[in-house]
């Protein structure tokens, strides 16, 4: 604990919160190792909402069977709270080093993917993947923050379009998945909270149902 005492009651029914929705998902009483609640403890002062948190562990329930406890759960929470999966920890200067052929090779793969998907869901992220490749192509120094915006905007389109992509059958699959967490927590957090969790597990689930690689480089 921090010493600070209001501090530390939030700490406290943070890792209540998140004792609860584990011991509800497994089904027999739970309470955080030292390591799972050193990753706890790591999310409230990052200021993960906890809405995130329960969401982000619902979510690693729903699709990896090997989940059981806050450990397994942590790359679907990290990657809820940055909006997609995060690339391995690298320098700015490594990265734009390494990126250009990695960013070719990642939009070539987005673009034949989108290439099989139906055109009318996916025209408007496809024509921006094609732009994208154009300036790639001629630029031996591209303005790498222009271009770090650019993808991480042509990810967001593309998960926004996945989700309206989905065949009716699983989507109606994913809504239940959804309802089921809303459901859960509706009265333990923030609405506006557990709205915008959702939406991003949605969408996330939505991407990795259409198998849609990310690009960006954040």
């Amino acid at each position: 604990m921090t010493g600070d005492p209001e501090t530390d009651a939030e700490l406290r029914a943070y890792v209540e919160a998140i004792e609860t929705a584990l011991r509800a998902r497994r089904g027999r009483d739970h309470a955080l190792s030292p390591r799972d609640f050193a990753i706890a403890k790591g999310w409230h002062e990052a200021e993960v909402p906890l809405a995130t948190v329960l969401v982000g562990i619902d979510h690693a329930f729903e699709t990896e069977p090997n989940a059981s406890s806050l450990a397994f759960c942590r790359r679907r929470v990290d990657e809820l709270a940055a909006g997609g999966p995060r690339r391995p920890s690298r320098s700015r200067l490594e990265v734009e080093r390494a990126s250009l052929p990695e960013v070719q090779e990642m939009l070539g793969a987005l673009r034949e993917r989108l290439l099989e998907l139906p055109r009318k869901s996916f025209a408007l992220p496809l024509q921006k993947v094609l732009d994208v490749q154009d300036l790639v192509a001629v630029a031996a120094k591209p303005n790498w923050e222009y271009l770090r915006g650019k993808l991480s905007e042509i990810d967001e389109e593309v998960s926004a379009a996945a989700l309206e992509a989905l065949p009716t059958e699983e989507a109606a699959v994913l809504q239940a998945e959804v309802d089921r967490t809303a459901a859960r927590h509706h009265a333990r957090v923030d609405a506006s909270s557990l709205e915008h969790a959702l939406l991003r597990v949605r969408r996330q689930r939505a991407r990795e149902i259409l198998r849609l690689p990310r690009v960006s480089l954040v």
